[in-house]
């Protein structure tokens, strides 16, 4: 059996195949992982990724697009929250590869992906999703596919330093008992700040967010004995001006806030 959707512009989704849970007793979305311990560990590497994604927003919201044998994963660490907001967009991407290929592109609540994730043995490595999904702001544009060019590379110390200063800066600027909407103002504030790249000229056109670097280490993507360049690509689109950068475990995007965002 198979299923089509629409999201709230009306863009059609995917035909998404269903499959019958016997945990459930329902057909549910799935995805097939691999056999044996690349399976296992694949699972597992999604389930450290997910609750990462957790640490930054314990409601978090995580999108899933799979295409053919090959499944994004994306969670947010920092968007608008208003029209009016001018902070940056900013998430986390990691590819998996699947064992059976799978069209569709759902968004759920990481919590009950990982409620799956933990019986996905059970299930002989197949992932049944979660039947109900979430509406989050910043799944409703997507970063270009193609169409990248590479600006140059930023050293991995560099996004330690401004994520070590970002986190010292937003400790400094909040009050004894900050409530929700102070935390939030003073993070978009900071994270939204460029890193200070100045003495790489090829970046004096491009402002890349203090808050990529939180992203590298909050997502893990980063691991603390790299000590080589990350690679930093630009590109632009219907949805906006999109920068990339590519860590070991992962990647960061960056959707630059744009005039049509500050205005109503």
């Amino acid at each position: 059996m198979a299923i089509h959707g629409a999201d709230g512009a009306g863009r059609a989704h995917p035909r998404i195949e269903l499959k019958y849970n016997p945990h459930e007793g329902v057909e549910e979305p799935y995805l097939v992982l691999a056999d044996g311990e690349n399976g296992v560990a694949a699972a597992k590497d999604l389930a450290t990724y997910i609750s990462r994604a957790k640490s930054v927003d314990k409601g978090a919201a995580i999108r899933l697009i799979a295409r053919g044998t090959v499944l994004g994963v994306f969670a947010c660490s920092l968007a608008p929250e208003t029209l009016l907001d001018a902070t940056p967009t900013i998430l986390g991407t990691r590819a998996l590869t699947l064992a059976a290929p799978s069209q569709l592109d759902i968004v759920v609540e990481a919590q009950a992906l990982l409620d799956r994730l933990a019986r996905i043995q059970e299930s002989k490595m197949v992932l049944y999703l979660p039947p109900v999904t979430v509406n989050a702001v910043w799944a409703g544009q997507s970063a270009p596919v193609s169409g990248w060019g590479r600006v140059g590379a930023v050293a991995a110390s560099e996004f330690r330093r401004a994520c070590r200063e970002g986190l010292e800066a937003v400790d400094r600027s909040l009050p004894a008992n900050p409530g929700v909407a102070v935390l939030a103002t003073v993070r978009s504030r900071i994270w939204s700040s460029p890193m200070v790249l100045e003495h790489l000229p090829e970046f004096d056109n491009i402002s890349v967010p203090t808050g990529a670097a939180f992203a590298l280490k909050v997502f893990g993507f980063l691991p603390d004995t790299f000590e080589g360049e990350l690679p930093v690509f630009v590109a632009r689109s219907k949805s906006g001006e999109w920068t990339r950068i590519a860590a070991p475990g992962g990647q960061v995007l960056v959707r630059a806030a744009t005039p049509s965002l500050q205005t109503v």
